[in-house]
């Protein structure tokens, strides 16, 4: 014989689709719950949570300037999209367009919960002038009285400041002197006779507010090729936002003008120094060519010079190499004073001095690198301190860039240098040609002087032309970067997403229900019907008692009341199957037990004791459950004598054995609770008892207490003819099977066999094969001591029995769940 049964697993490891909608069922309260609670938080989190707007222009970079083509001059306004995003970043240009919108005071309305800002749509209006900067950033309370009277509060640390003023009258405190001056009287009382709502302002520092919305800002890239830009700011409140970005977005676009006109003025201003100092050589030479001829009597219509034309011209030549690389010097000149000194660094007017010279690309990109390294510091200072790391490493790249940046002005100076010592030998070379051609002493002088003042004039006439094209340029230009879309009052906000937000509590009640589910369907381990054994033990099933539906009667008795109901057929299904288990003539012996209380032992003996008397054959009932007798409640009768004195020989068999309302269907209660109900079942006076009875009754049932918590009635299950073994589905635990081996194997009771009481009909029937065998496996591993109670009494999951169990509709289906 295998005597070995199957391991019960800790976990439900089957896929059991019945049994998890079956525990869907049963929690389909509990998801409700979760699914109101979710939508409850989302609703105060979209109610309270004070709403982030977001407005955006898009603007386009330009190029270059029609000026610029038609006259041909330098483009030195160039610079890339990111220096452009910088510039747009950096606090110098937020902070003066902040300064041109009404953003110095911040008026308030305080709700229950939030504050919201009245920007634009204040129903009155505040002049001030600051006293104590300690004012700055704090909320300062206004209480309209009447249509005259205004009272005023605010805090300074500890000091509390309260004054009550006419509204005509300049309000004057240590700190401030202020003047309000209603614009709309009806809106004000409307909205203070609302207790929950309260007036405040706030005075804003350049400083705060500059902070604020550096944070808010974002400038991005939307196409690099297209030279797109978008910049988005983020507020509380929507038309701020749109203010905010549209004022940022013209005035990065006036700026531009602006400061290209700067660069052009810059460069006229230094074409006007190097006229003036032309002027001066040309005005010099032109007095030494007058003061010579009226020395020598020259007649200017007549040429007097007969120095050979191509030395002349080449001396010509070399002047006017000299005198451009005298300019040079001193652009560079000027470019290292500012680099070294200078430390707000203008990178445009530098870039300006650099145009049409031939160093202007090399200087150029160091002199912008060195730019973006400024601006970075800067920005960087409205963040961290200035002895931060940060700051310090971009002070070292600065240093750095600015000593290569000076090297190479000194190396091109040393070029220069160079060039001007060789320019004065070959001119040096041309001076002796032009000597040895026998020209006279005062002929020479005569063509140099000619030769000088027309190499002043030539440059000074270049000079005039370039001051022309320049000034024409600074005249016509016109901002080449457009605003491509205008930011709107945005209608909804970006945060929080009530989408979103819905989404996301909608997911997440749907998830933990799920998991709750999964939770309880991997742990669950209730016995649901009787293949949750059999696969389990190989054990005779004698029946299946479904779950009644009716209020069961304090008799327990029911086959009587209803013997055509689903129930009595159960009870008569397992009257025939007993038959299959002994066949010998005689009286019988039925011991039934369970695991612990509540499964309904006395419920099936009281029952199947009725439905066998039914049958024409005596029956009794035995109440051996001693330590908490029930029999008595099931007949409505006294307990003041039965199996407890009969054992011990105050009583004798006749006075203690009772009927009931059912023929030839009596019982025994079990008397007085005794002190030791172990001693007295095991006592051979039990034997002799059941003998006794066995001489009038055809069948005894013993209802003995539940084993998995005492074993008192083992011994009466191992002398039964028939044992058998109560389970309750939905209530019984997965580990009572181990009782059930342990009875069957341990203790040698090989004829045990059960009934499952309480099954589920809409769930599985209860027409489950019946046979029994000898099973496989045994063990110990669930016991529950001795102090054990009947928890939910007889007759609970026991309910009303529907004449059409299908019927009633799918919701009220859904909520009947299964362990009603």
């Amino acid at each position: 014989m295998d005597n070995k049964k199957q391991n019960i697993p800790l976990i439900n490891d089957e896929i059991d689709i019945g049994l998890l909608l079956n525990i869907t069922r049963q929690n389909v309260l509990l998801i409700v719950i979760l699914f109101t609670f979710f939508a409850f938080v989302a609703f105060l989190y979209l109610r309270f949570t004070p709403p982030v707007y977001q407005s955006a222009a898009t603007v386009q970079l330009g190029h270059d300037t029609r000026t610029n083509a038609l006259l041909q001059t330098t483009n030195i306004y160039s610079q890339t999209i990111h220096e452009e995003i910088e510039f747009l970043r950096s606090p110098v240009a937020i902070g003066e367009s902040l300064a041109k919108l009404p953003l110095d005071i911040s008026y308030m309305i305080k709700g229950e919960i939030l504050s919201s800002e009245l920007y634009r749509a204040s129903p009155y209006s505040v002049d001030y002038k600051v006293i104590n900067n300690d004012i700055l950033n704090q909320p300062i309370n206004v209480k309209f009285l009447d249509n005259f009277r205004v009272y005023l509060e605010y805090t300074i640390g500890d000091v509390v400041v309260a004054q009550e003023a006419s509204m005509l009258d300049t309000i004057k405190t240590n700190d401030l002197t202020i003047k309000i001056t209603p614009t709309n009287l009806e809106r004000i009382f409307q909205n203070q006779n609302d207790d929950q709502n309260q007036f405040y302002f706030v005075l804003n520092s350049q400083q705060s507010n500059l902070n604020k919305y550096l944070a808010k800002l974002e400038v991005e890239i939307l196409n690099e090729f297209a030279k797109t830009i978008n910049i988005k700011v983020k507020d509380h409140n929507a038309l701020k936002t749109k203010d905010i970005v549209n004022q940022i977005a013209n005035d990065f676009i006036e700026s531009d003008k602006l400061r290209k006109q700067k660069s052009s003025s810059e460069i006229l201003k230094f074409i006007d120094s190097q006229l003036a100092r032309i002027y001066d050589r040309l005005y010099e030479s032109e007095n030494n060519i007058k003061s010579f001829r009226q020395a020598y009597n020259i007649d200017p219509t007549k040429d007097n010079s007969r120095a050979l034309p191509s030395v002349d011209g080449r001396l010509e030549e070399l002047e006017k190499e000299l005198l451009q690389i005298s300019v040079e010097e001193n652009i560079l000149s000027d470019v290292e004073k500012e680099v070294e000194g200078n430390k707000d660094l203008d990178v445009y007017r530098l870039v300006s001095l650099l145009a049409g010279s031939q160093y202007e690309g090399t200087i150029a990109t160091s002199l912008k690198n060195l730019q973006n390294l400024l601006l970075q510091r800067e920005q960087m200072l409205y963040v961290v301190k200035e002895n931060s790391d940060q700051v310090k490493a971009l002070n070292y790249q600065i240093g750095i860039q600015k000593k290569l940046i000076i090297e190479s002005l000194a190396s091109v100076r040393q070029s220069i240098s160079n060039e001007r010592a060789e320019l004065n030998k070959q001119l040096g070379i041309y001076k002796k040609l032009a000597y040895s051609g026998g020209t006279s002493y005062d002929e020479i002088e005569y063509s140099r002087l000619l030769r000088i003042n027309r190499v002043n004039e030539s440059f000074y006439n270049t000079l005039v032309e370039r001051k022309a094209e320049y000034s024409i340029s600074k005249a016509g230009y016109i901002s080449t970067n457009r605003l491509l879309q205008e930011a709107t009052t945005p209608a909804n906000p970006v945060f929080p997403d009530k989408r979103s937000v819905i989404t996301i509590a909608f997911v997440g009640s749907l998830m933990l229900s799920l998991g709750i589910i999964i939770f309880k369907y991997l742990l669950f381990n209730q016995i649901v019907s009787i293949r949750d054994i059999v696969k389990h033990i190989d054990i005779a099933v004698l029946g299946v008692v479904p779950r009644y539906k009716k209020d069961i009667p304090n008799s327990q008795l029911l086959v009587d009341k209803n013997p055509k109901s689903m129930i009595s057929e159960a009870f008569r299904a397992i009257r025939t199957n007993l038959k299959y288990l002994s066949e010998a003539e005689g009286p019988k012996l039925v011991s039934i037990t369970s695991t612990i209380s509540g499964e309904g032992k006395t419920f099936v003996a009281i029952n199947l004791g009725g439905i066998i008397a039914y049958a024409g054959k005596r029956v009794v009932i035995l109440d051996l459950d001693m330590r908490k007798p029930k029999i008595h409640l099931g007949f409505n009768v006294e307990n003041d004598k039965g199996m407890s004195t009969l054992l011990i020989g105050q009583d004798t068999v006749e006075e203690c054995i009772k009927s009931s309302t059912l023929e030839n269907l009596d019982f025994i209660t079990a008397g007085p609770i005794p002190p030791n109900p172990s001693e007295l079942i095991i006592n051979p006076r039990m034997d002799q008892v059941v003998e006794e009875l066995k001489k009038t009754y055809d069948i005894i049932i013993i209802d003995n207490p539940p084993c998995g918590i005492v074993t008192d009635g083992i011994l009466n299950m191992q002398k039964a003819d028939y044992p058998i073994y109560i389970a309750r589905a939905n209530y019984s635990k997965k580990p009572f099977i181990d009782n059930i081996a342990r009875l069957k194997f341990e203790n040698q009771i090989s004829n045990l066999s059960i009934i499952l009481n309480g099954q589920e009909t809409q769930r599985s029937g209860y027409g489950y094969g019946y046979g029994y065998g000898y099973g496989y496996g045994y063990g110990y591993g669930y016991g529950y001591g001795y102090g054990y109670g009947y928890g939910y009494g007889y007759g609970y999951g026991y309910y009303e029995e529907d004449e059409n169990e299908n019927g009633g509709n799918l919701l009220s289906r859904l909520f009947k769940g299964k362990y009603e």
